[in-house]
């Protein structure tokens, strides 16, 4: 199926991979993707700075019921000081979704914390820097420590010029400010910003899908992978306001939850309590307990023509993965 993808003209590379809790079943790439190629993964960068977040709650350096206040003092104000890291990671926070020219601790709420789901990756920026405030370690440090080291993941954040020749381009990226092409310019991947700045395998993400299938080991404890799949602040309405045609009203932390949005991105055919992320850049990734399988699909085109979507990508693939 990947293959027709590029035979079509929709992308010029993608990788595959598909895993349970031991590890790897199966992985095929296509077109430009070889072994080891890296991918701009956009926001699926997120539920890796959410499962680092949650390494360092278990560790105590933070408490997710806590006003991020604690840590951050710009935050000690009336609009701002009842936002905790639960609603930052769960979308609930009220911020918006992009902030334009507005540094990050900065940004004010468009909705009071837990009253709307807004998909914010302005809360991810904030995420970062509490992170880096909390642990007193920059938190592209952290990600890396408590995250890509453990599971042996091939990926960086920011990325490194070392593996730069490593990093496939993005089609039709869009441009940030200053004219950058977003997830290509050197300027750009040398950010790693906590919302969507990682590189890495098809392989890498996957291993970190394995480890949330085995129930967390070695990051997390079972309980916080639970508490992590669970659906918080259930009923929100809203969701991601980009993207307004896909239904996705349901987070976890740091996590989609399927549920019952629809159309979804990972199709009707991934049961209710699937957690899932894609990236602009061209990326997805879903994890689905009741079939004890994940799927992660890396590819180099953005996603802002709707291609992923068509028939015989996304969400056939994974019916495809999932009826084999």
């Amino acid at each position: 199926m990947i293959e027709s993808w590029v035979a079509e003209g929709d992308v010029d590379a993608v990788a595959a991979v598909v895993v349970d809790a031991r590890g790897l079943r199966e992985q095929h790439a296509a077109g430009a993707a070889r072994d080891g190629s890296l991918f701009a993964l956009a926001s699926l960068t997120k539920p890796m700075v959410a499962a680092a977040v949650l390494v360092a709650a278990e560790e105590g350096a933070l408490d997710l019921a806590a006003p991020v206040a604690y840590h951050l003092a710009e935050y000690a104000e009336p609009a701002r000081s009842t936002i905790t890291a639960r609603h930052l990671l769960a979308h609930a926070s009220g911020l918006p979704e992009i902030a334009r020219d507005v540094p990050p601790l900065e940004v004010k709420p468009v909705h009071p914390p837990g009253t709307r789901r807004v998909y914010s990756n302005e809360g991810f920026h904030v995420l970062g820097e509490l992170l880096t405030r909390a642990t007193g370690i920059a938190y592209r440090d952290y990600v890396r420590e408590a995250v890509f080291e453990p599971l042996g993941m091939d990926a960086y954040l920011p990325l490194p010029e070392s593996e730069a020749g490593r990093a496939l381009a993005v089609a039709e990226p869009g441009l940030v400010g200053q004219g950058l092409q977003l997830f290509n310019a050197p300027e750009w991947r040398a950010r790693g910003t906590a919302a969507g700045g990682a590189f890495a395998t098809a392989e890498a993400v996957g291993k970190l899908l394995s480890a949330l299938l085995a129930g967390g080991g070695p990051l997390l404890s079972a309980q916080t992978v639970a508490e992590m799949w669970t659906v918080q602040w259930p009923g929100l309405e809203g969701g991601l306001e980009s993207y307004p045609k896909m239904q996705c009203p349901d987070w976890g932390l740091g996590v989609n939850i399927r549920a019952l949005g629809y159309p979804h991105w990972c199709g009707d055919a991934v049961s209710p309590a699937t957690i899932s992320h894609f990236g602009a850049s061209g990326t997805l990734a879903w994890a689905d307990p009741a079939a004890g399988l994940g799927l992660v699909c890396l590819a180099s085109h953005s996603t802002y023509n709707g291609w992923m979507m068509r028939p015989g990508r996304w969400a056939d693939l994974s019916a495809a993965v999932l009826a084999a």
